[in-house]
């Protein structure tokens, strides 16, 4: 038996209730929980653990959970090829390159249209969260990271494992061969889509919609087309490298280029 005859397909309806069920519990956590644990005084790494790690693990459970009700049984080899881990090919590794160039090149084109479009606010984001993220993106955790290089490491492991791993695993590994089943060629447009719709909770105007389509699109296309979810994990890590980069500096105790 296939790996496809065992899957059921994922239509509009699942799709967006896939999709709309971790983008309910990541707002709730970063535009409800964040601001209330920012006002009760919080550190800014417990306020990040619970509001960003903590529906992260829940996402990369969820993956576990589904694939274990699926009927696969606990080996390397079955969750490999259900998961489409397998081994990366030449041709898959070019993907994966024209992938991360085609992703910088089409934000840098798309940057001004999305401009464009900032003026036009879907919602007023709670002050907390605008001031919580303006320090995350400097490494600003309240505390001095110099030579602490456990937060490092366990920064940008989590990343790895949790926002990575928790992510690819149930938008490509799980969805999408479901979804292909129920949209066929155009699978890949829906995830990308509603992958970028998820992170409603960033966008604030219509602009930030735009300006993340050059990543969520051609990520979920590259993975329908090499049918391997190893090309979305490495674009996906250096699309996010932002942050081990800038706790990096703060442990060596050097300023972030072009920051603070």
């Amino acid at each position: 038996m296939t790996i496809d005859a065992r899957l059921k397909p994922i239509g509009p309806i699942g799709s967006l209730a896939y999709f709309g069920l971790p983008a309910g519990v990541f707002g709730a956590a970063i535009l409800g929980v964040l601001p209330w644990m920012v006002r009760q005084g919080y550190a800014p790494l417990q306020i990040f653990a619970v509001t960003f790690v903590g529906p992260l693990v829940l996402m990369l459970g969820a993956a576990f959970i589904a694939y274990r009700l699926e009927g696969w049984a606990w080996t390397w080899p079955a969750f490999r090829d259900r998961m489409r881990l397998g081994r990366m090919s030449r041709s898959d590794w070019l993907w994966t390159v024209g992938l991360v160039l085609a992703t910088f090149a089409l934000q840098w084109a798309v940057g001004p249209l999305a401009a464009k479009f900032e003026g036009l606010t879907l919602f007023q984001p709670p002050s907390e969260f605008a001031n919580f993220m303006a320090g995350m993106r400097q490494g600003d955790f309240g505390v001095d990271l110099k030579g602490r290089w456990d937060i490092w490491f366990s920064m940008t492991a989590g990343m790895l494992l949790f926002n990575i791993g928790g992510e690819e695993l149930w938008w490509r590994g799980i969805i999408l061969p479901r979804q292909e089943l129920a949209f066929g060629r155009w699978a890949w447009l829906v995830n990308g889509v509603l992958w970028n719709l998820f992170h409603f909770f960033y966008h604030s105007n219509v602009g930030s919609v735009v300006a993340y389509l050059p990543m969520t699109v051609p990520l979920a296309y590259v993975a329908q087309r090499t049918r391997n979810t190893w090309p979305g994990i490495i674009a996906h890590f250096i699309a996010n490298i932002g942050l081990p980069i800038a706790l990096f500096y703060r442990a060596l105790g050097l300023p972030i280029p072009g920051g603070g």
